[in-house]
């Protein structure tokens, strides 16, 4: 009589060992990828050293070790850096959000970390502004310092296209220029990720001077995104997304992010 075959743990893990293995013939000492980064501290930054540092430059550098692959690390800002990605003369851009247009010239990652979008506003004032969410924001007469061509979350793309948050927005250049305009009392708050808010702030000597407010804007996960054009050899990207997997599984993701503070 036939027995049923019934994989044993120890089976299944070598076999998942033995896959992750398969695309290092082809992306291992030869592998060379041109990443590029931006100023996005405490992700993104430059280090003492004068080199990229930052939790997404670091758990980059760690998969590219653990790959192995070669990186050669080239600065431009972000929308510099999509179209360097989207031309094939970067062969990737880190730390970027999922969007429509760019799954069309571009291939995601699996996530390298996760994120949130947060309200900034003045220190003391939060209870002034009882929002939900940006919908109920979008009601009021609100002055709310956007950058131009963020995108905050899927509720402020569906508000800003329905022409909703129109009387809201208040164009600012930059987060470093969203927080002066929100201390000279020319917007009462701005939308940025919760820990670059922060780190701003400290680094501008303004982190007493400002509260997180309480409303929901968004969770988001973060990825590596690879150029089409740039022709990169798919078992590199398979091989650098089952490293990124392991970074997960080990603990080394949440280890090199909490070394930036919570």
């Amino acid at each position: 009589m036939n027995m049923p075959i019934r994989p044993t743990l120890a089976a299944i893990a070598a076999l998942f060992v033995f896959l992750v293995a398969l695309p290092a013939a082809s992306a291992g000492a030869a592998c060379h990828l041109r990443i590029v980064w931006t100023e996005l501290p405490p992700y993104q930054t430059v280090g003492a050293d004068g080199k990229p540092s930052g939790i997404d430059i670091e758990l980059v550098s760690e998969a590219s070790r653990r790959m192995p692959c070669a990186i050669d690390w080239e600065f431009a800002p972000r929308p510099r850096a999509l179209l360097l990605v989207q031309e094939g003369k970067a062969d990737a851009v880190v730390g970027v959000g999922r969007t429509v247009e760019r799954e069309a010239f571009g291939i995601f990652s699996q996530p390298i970390r996760e994120g949130r979008n947060v309200l900034i506003v003045r220190k003391g004032y939060a209870a002034k502004f009882p929002y939900q969410n940006l919908t109920s924001l979008a009601a009021s007469p609100f002055r709310l310092g956007v950058v131009s061509g963020s995108r905050y979350s899927q509720e402020f793309e569906d508000l800003t296209r329905s022409g909703a948050l129109s009387d809201n927005i208040i164009p600012v250049q930059n987060g470093e220029s969203a927080m002066a305009m929100l201390m000279r009392d020319r917007i009462d708050g701005f939308i940025d990720g919760y820990r670059i808010a922060l780190n701003r702030a400290a680094q501008l000597g303004l982190a007493d001077d400002i509260d997180v407010h309480p409303m929901f804007v968004n969770e988001h996960k973060a990825f590596a995104l690879f150029s089409q054009a740039a022709n990169i050899d798919p078992a590199i990207i398979t091989r650098f997304n089952a490293v990124i997997m392991g970074m997960e599984a080990d603990g080394t993701i949440t280890r090199i992010i909490s070394n930036y503070g919570s």
